[in-house]
């Protein structure tokens, strides 16, 4: 059976409230019973001291006179009997059974050897009648009883609502989140939850509620502004191939040659279009959990001096030169970390100035157990508000530095996916005209992905 946590919370506080008033009805109740026992101890002390001077200085007196006085004594004293038994085992005093209709009552032996004189005596029995403060204790022990359940069932009512009370911030922030939907959230509707008003205790969860919605909310951007920029990059050459295709089949006469360049332009367009496909297909694997081929490397330079090699020609004609420094040994998947430099060092190709050098550095961090490796070329600024959106997919800073036949916008998203599967991470700057942007790994990490 399942709880709330009202009711939990109530039932809890209910128990612990009757448990105090039990324990606190039992201290009391033995109290009562303590304060009787020594009321009682205290009156038939007395009566015995009362008895025993009547037969100490009456011993020599006469029976009747000695009999009279101790019946003067006990009445003085209160609800108690006496009997006073001979040597010879008779009774000399008192009726034989002391209190005999009493419900409940307490009866003391003292020896009164060597009392007596011309009439030996053995034993004084006393007896006092306790009923009435054991019916006043039984009355006391109920009152305590029907007390701590009355006590408890509104100690129920009182608690729960109480309950309902203090958790009521905890459902409104249940009807908040109800309220959330993902698709209708952007910068302007994001909901939040004010902490200055909510409890201690709900903090950190709001803390956190409010950080999830900040993030859902940048991924739905991010997820409709990539499927906008998907059906752009998609649309172009689907159009171009469309109207080239109507063309064709409005031309009566067409010569070979021109069928031949037409095919060559539409075959253009679909490669565009197959590597768009291709690189949303690396991107989708990579964030789905792909696993690398990660082996240990020695040295990452070795891999990257093949990559500079593969872009000798891209280098020699856009009047170029490439320098590679520094080294370290990671565990990596080496096909990826060049699919990854190789989109760097495209990037900077395409946007460096003419006769500048491009440089390539590797730097291995101890303290964090990172591997960065940094692509730095002298080109046109990149403005500082978007420098942290370049590893987006289909980002583009602006037109000018873009090539739209040869470029689709998803380089540096990939070099962005393959760092996170390396457990590492992604940075940009750019100081004046010199841009850096580089990608870290994990130098020694699990063979899981991350």
């Amino acid at each position: 059976m399942k709880f709330s946590m009202a009711r939990r919370a109530s039932l809890q506080i209910s128990l612990l409230s009757m448990v105090g008033v039990v324990v606190i009805a039992a201290f009391a109740y033995q109290s009562i019973w303590m304060w009787q026992q020594m009321r009682h101890h205290d009156a038939i002390e007395q009566a015995t001291l009362a008895a025993e001077q009547v037969l100490i200085k009456n011993s020599m007196a006469n029976a009747a006179e000695m009999w009279q006085r101790l019946d003067e004594v006990l009445l003085s004293i209160g609800n108690v009997q006496a009997k006073v038994i001979g040597a010879d085992g008779q009774i000399m005093y008192g009726p034989p059974v002391l209190w005999a209709d009493a419900k409940y009552k307490e009866t003391y032996m003292i020896s009164l050897a060597g009392l007596g004189g011309e009439m030996p005596m053995a034993d004084l029995e006393l007896a006092m009648n306790i009923t009435e403060d054991r019916n006043f204790l039984t009355f006391i022990g109920g009152l305590f009883v029907i007390a701590s359940i009355v006590w408890a069932g509104i100690v129920v009512v009182i608690s729960a609502i109480l309950a309902k009370l203090q958790l009521k911030p905890l459902r409104e922030f249940g009807r908040r989140i109800a309220e959330f939907n993902p698709a209708q959230s952007n910068e302007k509707s994001m909901i939040s939850i004010d902490s200055s008003k909510e409890p201690d205790e709900l903090l950190p969860v709001i803390e956190q509620f409010n950080m999830l919605m900040g993030k859902v909310t940048q991924y739905n951007q991010q997820l409709l502004s990539f499927n906008n920029n998907v059906a752009h990059e998609l649309n172009t050459p689907l159009s171009s191939l469309t109207i080239s295709h109507e063309l064709l089949l409005k031309e009566k006469d067409v010569d070979s040659a021109h069928w031949r360049d037409s095919i060559h332009s539409n075959l253009e367009e679909l490669q565009r279009m197959n590597r768009i496909i291709q690189s949303m297909l690396f991107l989708a694997h990579t964030t789905q959990g792909q696993r690398g081929n990660f082996t240990t490397l020695p040295s990452v330079r070795a891999p990257l001096e093949g990559v500079l090699e593969y872009f000798a020609y891209s280098l020699e004609d856009a009047q170029l030169d490439a320098k590679l420094t520094g080294d370290a040994s990671a565990e990596c998947d080496s096909e990826l970390l060049k699919r990854a430099v190789s989109n760097l060092l495209s990037n900077a190709i395409r946007y460096a100035n003419a006769g500048s050098t491009v440089n390539i550095s590797i730097q291995q961090e101890h303290e964090s157990d990172l591997v960065w490796i940094e692509v730095r070329n002298t080109g046109k600024p990149i403005p500082h508000d978007a420098i942290h959106r370049l590893f987006e997919p289909f980002y583009r800073v602006e037109k000018s530095r873009t090539e739209s036949h040869a470029n689709h916008g998803l380089g540096l998203a990939i070099v962005a996916a393959i760092s996170r599967l390396h457990g590492g991470e992604v940075r940009a700057s750019c100081e004046g005209d010199q841009v850096t942007i580089g990608l870290s790994i994990k130098a020694s990490r699990t063979h899981e992905s991350t």
